[in-house]
């Protein structure tokens, strides 16, 4: 039964996000999902989803996560901010402020004008 749900979780996510988005070009300027697939088991390999966004302006950043019926279910917070690049990175710990189901999730982060969007799997 967990495989099955699992393997529904996975190709959900295929279905909902383009496959390019799964490619981790990383040049200045672009911002992106560092990791889609999130297995937070305390192991220190993708306990974690972090998006990395290019933010030359310091303008506010709104990144919230949310459940496939479009409730919030989260606020990311800065895990780190980069120096002479621009760089801030946000993160998602599917743990904290109670524990989330295994599931898709929705991640939107809003920058200026620009929004980046996109779908996370919490494998459990």
């Amino acid at each position: 039964m967990k495989a099955a749900k699992l393997t529904i979780n996975i190709l959900t996510a295929l279905v909902l996000c383009p496959v390019a988005a799964y490619c981790g070009a990383s040049a200045l300027g672009q911002s992106l999902a560092m990791n889609r697939l999130i297995t937070p088991n305390g192991d220190g390999r993708n306990d974690t989803f972090i998006f990395r966004c290019h933010n030359p302006r310091d303008s506010a950043v709104d990144a919230k996560i949310y459940d496939l019926s479009g409730r919030e279910v989260a606020t990311m917070r800065i895990k780190s901010i980069g120096t002479s690049d621009f760089f801030y990175n946000y993160e998602w710990n599917p743990n904290s402020g109670g524990r989330k189901e295994g599931g898709v999730y929705v991640y939107q982060i809003r920058v200026e004008t620009k929004v980046y969007k996109g779908t996370i799997v919490v494998i459990r």
